[in-house]
C-alpha cells in the first residue's frame, strides 16, 4: 500500500525543482507532519527547476497545476482526499512533459492508504 504524503514528503518536478506544499489542515498527521491533500498540491509552488533554456523557448516550473495520478481513494481529510507516494502530475512549464512532477520520498512510514 503506498506511503501517505506529508509536510515531510520530498516532491520534484522532472528538472529535479522542489515542490514546496503547505498544509491546509493539521486534523491528521502522521509522524508528527501534517499529510498533504490534493488541494495543498494544487497551491504548491517549485523552487529551483533547471528548465530554463531561452533559446529552447522553455520555461521554469513555476506552480503545480495538476495533479493526475495518487490520491486516496478510502482516505480524506476535510472531504479531499489524501496524496500518496504514487502522486504525479503537471507544471506550467514550458514546454511541457506528460508528468512534470512526482513524490520523491514518502517523508514517513506510519500511514498507508490506497
Amino acid at each position: 500500500m503506498p506511503a501517505v504524503l506529508t509536510t515531510a514528503s520530498t516532491i520534484k518536478c522532472a528538472h529535479s525543482g522542489t515542490v514546496v506544499a503547505q498544509a491546509s489542515t493539521s486534523a491528521l498527521t502522521a509522524a508528527g507532519s501534517p499529510v498533504l491533500v490534493q488541494a495543498d498540491l494544487l497551491a504548491a509552488t517549485v523552487t529551483g527547476c533547471t528548465n530554463t533554456n531561452a533559446n529552447a523557448g522553455e520555461t521554469p516550473c513555476l506552480k503545480v497545476t495538476a495533479v493526475t495520478a495518487g490520491t486516496s481513494t478510502t482516505l480524506s481529510v476535510g472531504n479531499q482526499p489524501v496524496l500518496l507516494d504514487t502522486a504525479k502530475g503537471l507544471t506550467n512549464a514550458t514546454p511541457p512533459r506528460p508528468v512534470l512532477w512526482q513524490a520523491d520520498a514518502a517523508g514517513q512510514t506510519v500511514l498507508e492508504a490506497s
